[in-house]
């Protein structure tokens, strides 16, 4: 499962039509309204307030989806250019 960040919540927030799933990942749908959201190609209707926790690996419809930058799950542990420690 994904990175959390401190105190174990996630460090971004996209609308589903700006998800972008090259530099990001993405562990929660977010429903800000009532509506029929399709998550990984499954049509899901979700009340207003209402999240998953769910890998997204694509999205369609009114949500948000809460994750974390590809580079804190891939980068090292220093998340810089200096070598990780010994």
């Amino acid at each position: 499962m994904g990175v959390k960040g401190i105190n174990s919540v996630y460090g971004v927030i996209h609308a589903a039509a700006d998800a972008d799933f090259v530099n990001y990942a993405y562990f929660k749908v977010y429903a800000g309204a009532t509506g029929t959201v399709t998550i990984n190609g499954v049509a899901v209707t979700m009340t207003a307030g209402s999240d998953i926790d769910i890998v997204v690996r694509s999205i369609s419809g009114p949500a948000f989806l809460i994750g974390e930058s590809m580079n804190i799950i891939n980068g090292n542990t220093t998340l810089s250019n200096y070598p990780e420690p010994t």
